[in-house]
C-alpha cells in the first residue's frame, strides 16, 4: 500500500502544536519585515530576520538583543515600531525587548594582579565566616539553627584548605 505523498508544511500543519509554532514563527517573521528598515538605522549590524531575534505571543512582539544600550535605544523608539507594525495590518500592541544571554559579550579575563586581589579578598571572607561562625555556635542551644552553623563552619574551614591547596600550586 502506497501512502500519497505530502507535503511537509500540510503535514505540521495537521497537529495542533506544530501550527500554533508554524503560526507564531510566520507572525515573527512578518513583524521583523514590518520594522527591518527602522531596526537597520537605529541598529546596523542587527538582524531581525535571525532565528529568535523576533517573536510575537498574542499581541505581543518580543525582540531579542544582544545588550541593554541596544534595548534602550529600541525602547524610545517603540512608537514607530508600534506604527510600523500597525500599518502592515499586523495586531501588535507591545513590543518587549529582552536580552540574550548567550549574545552578551564575554566579561573580560582578570589581569593577574587583580585576580589575586580578589583571591585575597575571597580569603579574607572566608576567614571572616569561620570566626563569625566560631563565635556564634556557643550562644545557640541545640537545635537546627546550631547545627547548620556548625555545616557552615564546616564548609568554610574546607573552602579554605581548597582555596590554600591552590595556591601552593
Amino acid at each position: 500500500m502506497n501512502l500519497p505523498s505530502r507535503r511537509l508544511d500540510r503535514i505540521l500543519t495537521d497537529h495542533a502544536v506544530t501550527a500554533s509554532l508554524l503560526t507564531r514563527l510566520a507572525a515573527g517573521q512578518a513583524a521583523a519585515q514590518a520594522i527591518a528598515p527602522i531596526l537597520s538605522e537605529l541598529l546596523p549590524g542587527f538582524d531581525p530576520f535571525r532565528a529568535g531575534a523576533c517573536d510575537v505571543r498574542g499581541r505581543s512582539l518580543r525582540i531579542w538583543l544582544r545588550s541593554n544600550a541596544q534595548s534602550t535605544k529600541l525602547r524610545q523608539a517603540s512608537p514607530r515600531l508600534i506604527a510600523s507594525l500597525r500599518q502592515r495590518g499586523l495586531d501588535i500592541s507591545e513590543i518587549r525587548f529582552g536580552i540574550q544571554p548567550r549574545n552578551r559579550p564575554a566579561p573580560a579575563a582578570p589581569r593577574p594582579d587583580e585576580d589575586a586581589r580578589s583571591g585575597a579578598q575571597h580569603r579574607r571572607n572566608l576567614q571572616n565566616a569561620l570566626i563569625f561562625s566560631e563565635k556564634l555556635a556557643p550562644t545557640l542551644r541545640d537545635g537546627i539553627l546550631r547545627e547548620s552553623v556548625r555545616r557552615l563552619r564546616w564548609t568554610v574551614e574546607r573552602r579554605l584548605a581548597e582555596r590554600e591547596s591552590q595556591e601552593k600550586r
